[in-house]
């Protein structure tokens, strides 16, 4: 994923959901509570044993200690000379976030959220029960080694109309009340046009103790938790074009507990582009539709996701692995969803848009084994652009797109904008300098950051840039952009200047060459009816 602050949105999001134990030989059960610093965990096991390893290898336990003597932690598993048939481990929160990774642990003020599929053994069913003291709240109370639970200060704990939002005290009032707000508007919106047959009771919980370094992040597990992190100290007063985009962030993660969560996603891990793009589009639509943005904000998000998906496919015919990781999923999984709500309202005069289709799609899936991409795509007008986009000659496809668009009301035009620019060069320069293909970068409160890594040449080590060619990347992008493209066309190299006062010289030896990127100057309205 790009690690520009639009990628973050949609980090959103958004990782497979959790894991349960499958031909279980014997039961654990598995308590935590809260302690200084963290959470201790304690599993007994119903027979001794010498080893035991846990479910899931993608949960980093770096900060976990077993404070059972005579055991340890070692190559995912707790071991020990001895048979044992019981340990207990010390669990610190997790010290960063890593893309398209659930958090073990994370700070809710004075609580945690805890992963419970995280705590799970292999070859073991378990059942986990969070021990609240005095004056704590845990949620949900069932279930919960399925996905996230809270457990922390009650007074904190807020209840409406069947969902619950946790909110850490730390929080701004503007950060507490978007997020709060959003959440239970859209309960409300998405209950009514899509069913409210949820097997839990929804529940975000928003805190501004995110070690980051992503500004912040969002995923939902299936106990119906919602956790968003959010790092730095500007939410009570964030820029402009972070207030829009945070207004639809809640609102996209709060349409996973429909379309991910507690109904299974057959093509989950190979086409994540239609729960995703689902979740990201539906946000988008439902926020217009309830004045949380307007429709130039509506138009202004298609237009990125548009030009997104346009870098990410290119002209080459059509690859299903350009849409299994990173901004590519959120942005043609957008592309798709828009296509297909445009051609649904134009066929049915309105009457019907995509909601509809999803809704037909979700209760047909929560009846049988889930829902895919060919449950999708036979909700779909026989000659739909859908196709153009996935299934026709790449060297078309774009030109096609822009056709199959203006038919059905849309106007685009050729405007690159400052992001487009600042993507594009340093994209530009990552590619000739990082091994193996380029690295991203992200947007942080002190400006851009690379996310080189040690395999960047001369930008490796991550630097925080102060500027390029003398240019600041984050608020002069198109200025640097010409400036790095007359150095390029001379084969000269590119001069950084980082916050801590180095001068580094990257190589430039290809063109750097102009970003196309549409602009969405006129489109059939977005807001649609809310029951």
């Amino acid at each position: 994923m790009s690690k520009r602050l639009a990628g973050a949105f949609a980090a959103l999001a958004m990782v497979c959901g959790a894991s349960t134990s499958a031909l279980a030989e014997q039961a654990a059960t598995i308590e935590a509570r809260s302690a200084p610093g963290g959470v201790i965990v304690t599993w007994r096991l119903a027979e001794p044993t010498t080893r035991v390893a846990f479910l899931s290898e993608s949960v980093i336990r770096d900060l976990w200690t077993v404070t059972t003597p005579g055991l340890t932690l070692k190559d995912g598993g707790v071991e020990g000379a001895e048979p044992f048939d019981r340990f207990e481990i010390r669990i610190a929160p997790d010290a960063a976030e890593v893309d398209r990774t659930y958090m073990g642990l994370a700070r809710v003020g004075t609580g945690h959220v805890l992963y419970g599929p995280g705590l799970e053994l292999q070859g073991m069913d378990a059942v986990l029960t969070a021990r609240p003291v005095a004056g704590e709240a845990t949620l949900p109370t069932t279930d919960a080694v399925k996905g996230y639970v809270y457990l922390g200060p009650k007074e904190v704990v807020m209840r409406r109309d069947g969902a619950a939002v946790v909110t850490s005290a730390s929080a701004p009032a503007f950060l507490a009340t978007t997020m709060r707000d959003g959440f239970f508007a859209a309960q409300a919106f998405y209950g009514a046009r899509l069913g409210r047959n949820l097997p839990y009771e929804p529940t975000l919980i928003v805190t501004t103790d995110s070690p980051g370094p992503n500004p912040f992040r969002g995923d939902v597990t299936d106990t119906g938790v919602i956790s968003t992190r959010f790092h730095g100290s500007s939410w009570n007063a964030p820029p402009p074009e972070v207030a829009g985009q945070l207004s639809t962030f809640v609102w996209h993660e709060t349409f996973h507990l429909w379309n991910g969560h507690g109904v299974t996603t057959v093509d989950g891990d190979t086409a994540p582009w239609l729960h995703e793009g689902g979740a990201e589009y539906g946000a988008v639509v439902a926020a217009v539709s309830t004045g949380v943005i307007d429709e130039t904000e509506g138009r202004t998000s298609l237009a990125q996701r548009l030009n997104g998906c346009r870098k990410a496919l290119g002209n080459a015919d059509y690859d299903p692995r350009r849409l299994r990781s990173g901004s590519a999923i959120y942005n043609c999984g957008v592309v798709v969803q828009w296509i297909a709500d445009l051609e649904t309202r134009q066929t049915s005069g309105g009457t019907r848009d995509v909601f509809d289709l999803w809704k037909v799609m979700l209760d047909a899936g929560r009846a049988s084994e889930g829902y895919g991409v060919t449950d999708f795509r036979a909700l779909l007008q026989a000659d739909s652009a859908v196709g153009v986009l996935m299934d026709g000659p790449g060297a078309a496809r774009w030109s096609g797109i822009e056709a199959r668009l203006m038919a059905l009301g849309v106007t685009l035009e050729d405007r690159p904008g400052p992001s487009d620019y600042r993507l594009a060069a340093l994209f530009h320069l990552n590619d000739e300098n990082c091994a193996g293909g380029g690295a991203g970068f992200y947007s942080v409160e002190q400006g851009i950051k690379l996310d080189s890594g040690d395999k960047c040449g001369p930008l490796s080590g991550d630097p925080l840039l102060a500027s390029v060619e003398g240019h600041d990347p984050a608020s002069e992008a198109t200025a640097m952009f010409f400036a790095v493209q007359a150095r390029c066309a001379a084969s000269l190299p590119v001069r950084y200047r980082t916050q801590d006062g180095r001068l580094i010289e990257a190589k430039c030896g290809k063109p750097l060459v102009a970003p196309k990127a549409w602009a969405v100057t006129a489109a059939p309205p977005l807001a649609t009816r809310a029951s």
